[in-house]
């Protein structure tokens, strides 16, 4: 609930539509939780993704080229 008040106070409520606010409270939740995931170290490096991707996709290999 804190977070909320937060976000609400950082923007302009007499401005924006009701589809403004809730978009900007979905948008405002997802980073902090992108900022949680690099305080807790779940992340991946674009090496280890591109491992991962050849690892599983055989035509990912063959579409770089």
């Amino acid at each position: 609930m804190d977070f909320m008040k937060k976000t609400l106070n950082q923007v302009s409520v007499l401005q924006n539509t009701l589809y403004d606010v809730i978009y900007d409270l979905f948008f405002f939740a997802e980073l902090q939780e992108s900022e949680d995931d690099i305080k807790n170290g779940r992340v991946c490096t674009l090496e280890e993704l591109q491992a991962e991707m050849e690892a599983k996709y055989e035509s990912y290999c063959n579409s770089k080229s």
